[in-house]
C-alpha cells in the first residue's frame, strides 16, 4: 500500500469516527405560539421530545425510546426547566406564568411535547417581550421559532438567550430571509459535503479509460466553467423542489428526506471513485432535487402566510446561493493550486471515500426514531 493510500485510509477513519456524533440536517427547534388579549398573553410551547431528553435525560430505562409514562413522570422537571428558561414580560416586568395541561403533537420531524400556558401582566400588553433560553446550552444551532398572532411575515427566529420584543403587527424583512438562507447553507454540513464531493475532481481532466489516469487540468478557466455548470444545475434543481414543497404541492416525511439527502451525498462522492457519470452537472441536478425538500423544511417551520411566501422564497434562495458561492470561492482556488501534487490525489480519493462513509452513517441515523 502506497503512502498516499495509507493517508487516504487514515483520513477516512478519522472522519468516520467523527460521524458517530453527526446531527441531523434539520435544525433543532422549538415553537412558541403567543396570542395577546389585553393584559393576558396566552401561549403554547412545542419542544421536541428528543431535545428535552438531551437536556433532562427522560429515557430513564435507557432503551432508546421515550414513553408517555417517562414523559409524565418527568413533567415536573420539564415544567421547571421551561419556567427557568423562558419568560414573558410587559416592559421590564415579568408576567407570572401559569401552566396548563401538556400533550404530544406530531410535527414533520417527530414527536413534540406541547405545553400551554397563560401569562397575566399588570397592564395591557402592546409589544410583549420574550426571553427564550431553552436548549442553547446543549445545541448552539438550536433556534426558537416565535409565532405571534397578527405577525404578518412568519415566525421570529431566536438564536440565543437575548431578550426580544415583538411587534404584533410587524413583518419579517427580505434581508432576514437572505440571512436565514446563508446561515442554513453555512451550518448544513450535508449540503456542503455534497458540493465538496462534486467539485473535488475539478483539478483533473477526466480520462475516458479510468479515473486513476486522469491528468491535471491546465487552465483555471476550464475549472471555473465546470464548477459553474455544477452549481447552476444544483441551484435549478433545489429551487424547483424548494418551491414545490414550500407552497404545499408535495410534502415528504422529514425523516425520509433527510436520509435521502445523506444518501445523495454518498452517491456524489462514490461517483468520484467509480466514475459512473462523467457529467457531474447531471449528478448535481438529479440529486439536487432532494436537497430542495430539505431547504423547504426551514421555511415551512416559519409558518409563512401566503402573501409573504414569494418574498421568503426569493430571499431564502438568494441566501443559499450566496452561501454556496462563498464556499466555492474558498475551495476552488485551493483545489486548483494543489492539483499537480500527491496531496491532491490523497484528498480526492481519501476525501471521497470518507464522505461516502460519513454520509452512509448519517443516512442510517436519520432513519432511526
Amino acid at each position: 500500500m502506497t503512502t498516499a493510500h495509507r493517508c487516504a485510509v487514515a483520513a477516512a477513519a478519522v472522519v468516520t469516527a467523527a460521524a458517530g456524533s453527526a446531527q441531523a440536517h434539520k435544525p433543532s427547534d422549538a415553537h412558541l405560539h403567543l396570542a395577546v388579549d389585553g393584559n393576558v398573553v396566552r401561549g403554547r410551547l412545542d419542544a421536541a421530545v428528543r431535545d428535552l431528553d438531551a437536556a433532562l435525560t427522560l429515557d430513564t430505562d435507557g432503551d432508546g425510546r421515550i414513553t408517555w409514562g417517562e414523559l409524565a413522570s418527568a413533567s415536573g422537571r420539564i415544567d421547571a426547566y421551561v419556567r427557568d428558561h423562558r419568560t414573558v414580560t410587559d416592559g421590564p416586568t415579568p408576567c407570572p406564568l401559569v401552566f396548563g395541561a401538556a400533550a404530544i403533537v406530531d410535527l414533520s420531524d417527530g414527536a413534540y411535547r406541547a405545553l400551554s400556558f397563560r401569562a397575566e401582566c399588570a397592564g395591557d400588553v402592546r409589544e410583549p417581550g420574550v426571553s427564550y433560553r431553552l436548549l442553547f446550552e446543549i445545541d448552539a444551532q438550536h433556534r426558537g421559532l416565535v409565532h405571534v398572532e397578527g405577525q404578518r411575515g412568519g415566525a421570529l427566529i431566536v438564536r440565543d438567550g437575548s431578550p426580544v420584543r415583538i411587534a404584533t403587527g410587524g413583518d419579517t424583512s427580505f434581508a432576514d430571509f437572505v440571512a436565514e438562507g446563508i446561515r442554513h447553507i453555512a451550518t448544513g454540513f450535508d449540503h456542503l459535503l455534497f458540493l465538496a464531493a462534486l467539485i473535488l475532481p475539478v483539478g483533473l481532466i477526466p480520462s475516458r479509460r479510468t479515473a486513476a489516469r486522469s491528468s491535471p487540468r491546465g487552465a483555471l478557466r476550464d475549472a471555473v466553467v465546470e464548477v459553474l455548470e455544477i452549481v447552476t444545475a444544483f441551484t435549478l434543481a433545489h429551487s424547483i423542489t424548494l418551491v414545490v414543497s414550500a407552497v404545499g404541492f408535495l410534502h415528504l416525511p422529514s425523516r425520509l428526506v433527510e436520509s435521502a439527502i445523506a444518501l445523495s451525498v454518498a452517491a456524489a462522492a462514490a461517483n468520484n471513485l467509480l466514475r459512473w457519470v462523467d457529467a457531474r452537472w447531471a449528478v448535481a441536478f438529479t440529486l439536487g432535487l432532494l436537497h430542495g425538500f430539505g431547504f423547504s423544511s426551514v421555511l415551512v417551520d416559519l409558518g409563512l402566510p401566503s402573501h409573504a411566501l414569494i418574498g421568503a422564497l426569493l430571499g431564502f434562495n438568494l441566501g443559499v446561493e450566496l452561501g454556496q458561492a462563498g464556499f466555492v470561492a474558498v475551495v476552488l482556488p485551493l483545489l486548483f493550486a494543489i492539483r499537480r501534487t500527491a496531496a491532491y490525489r490523497v484528498l480526492l480519493w481519501g476525501g471521497s471515500a470518507a464522505i461516502v462513509v460519513v454520509a452512509a452513517i448519517w443516512s442510517v441515523q436519520r432513519l432511526l426514531p
